[in-house]
């Protein structure tokens, strides 16, 4: 294809065509060919009427000028105040623009939710301590969550919200905004846990350090925070050829899945960003 001086994502024509396949769901594109046609018509319409000062307003966000200021903000993801509703649906475009991947059959189904949330306006992520009375795992940091349902869950979001209200009581699953699945490498999980487990990324709401978090101690020994910037810095993270990444910027060390799982969010929706966190 020929090069061009124009274009959505790259100005090259091919490698704009590649990035949008690759990174955007076929609604998404859908929906922006849609916009574009109907900003078109519009547009001819003005024309056709000599409306020019109203085409000329219409036109004015496509000029190359304003398209890369744009650009600009839409990479900015700016959390100084914690999560909010633009935030949200950031975090949600990024998890929809990640590559679907062939599902495989497993026996055994789980869900995790990764809880975002904010302490003191301070975006981070809560995680939990597993009981001593547990059949496994006890005392290691894990997110919360269980396995699938077959009877009861009528999908992977329903067993996460079902889990993690049972093991965390006072987190409500009508208070949960949902943001979307992280989709990670099946087999990978497959091979640190056994189990086919599926992250869902939700918004828990504003923490309160001054009120303890109401727990279900037969699960759970005990909950923690650690800020959004912390996963941020690369010398808190040790990767080993042949492991799952271990985060040690935290009261506890996390590995194993819940490693895995967080490595993946930051590098592949939170990369996607240029963040401003507070400083904790």
């Amino acid at each position: 294809m020929q090069k061009r001086h124009l274009g959505v994502l790259r100005e090259d024509a091919e490698e704009d065509i590649r990035l949008m396949i690759k990174h955007y769901t076929v609604p998404a594109l859908a929906c922006a060919l849609r916009d574009r046609e109907e900003v078109l018509q519009r547009c001819a319409t003005l024309l056709a009427e000599n409306k020019l000062d109203e085409l000329s307003q219409s036109l004015r966000p496509f000029e190359k000028k304003y398209i890369g200021l744009r650009r600009l903000q839409k990479n900015n993801l700016d959390l100084s105040h914690g999560f909010n509703h633009t935030s949200h649906e950031m975090i949600r475009k990024a998890l929809m623009r990640m590559p679907r991947r062939i599902s495989q059959a497993h026996l055994k189904r789980a869900g995790v939710v990764l809880p975002i949330c904010n302490v003191s306006s301070v975006p981070s992520i809560l995680f939990q301590k597993r009981s001593k009375h547990v059949r496994a795992h006890h005392d290691e940091v894990c997110l919360p969550g269980g396995m699938v349902c077959k009877t009861n869950d009528q999908s992977i979001v329903s067993t996460c919200l079902r889990e993690m209200e049972e093991e965390i009581p006072s987190i409500k699953k009508q208070n949960v905004t949902v943001l979307g699945i992280l989709r990670c490498n099946w087999g990978k999980v497959a091979q640190l846990t056994g189990v086919a487990v599926t992250p869902v990324i939700g918004y828990i709401g504003e923490i309160n350090e001054n009120h303890s978090i109401e727990l279900n101690s037969a699960e759970v020994a005990e909950c923690f925070t650690v800020p959004l910037s912390a996963f941020l810095k690369k010398e808190l993270w040790i990767h080993q050829e042949d492991s799952a990444p271990i985060f040690v910027g935290g009261p506890y060390i996390i590995w194993g899945l819940t490693g895995y799982i967080l490595d993946r969010f930051v590098k592949d929706v939170l990369s996607r960003y240029n963040i401003t966190c507070p400083n904790p």
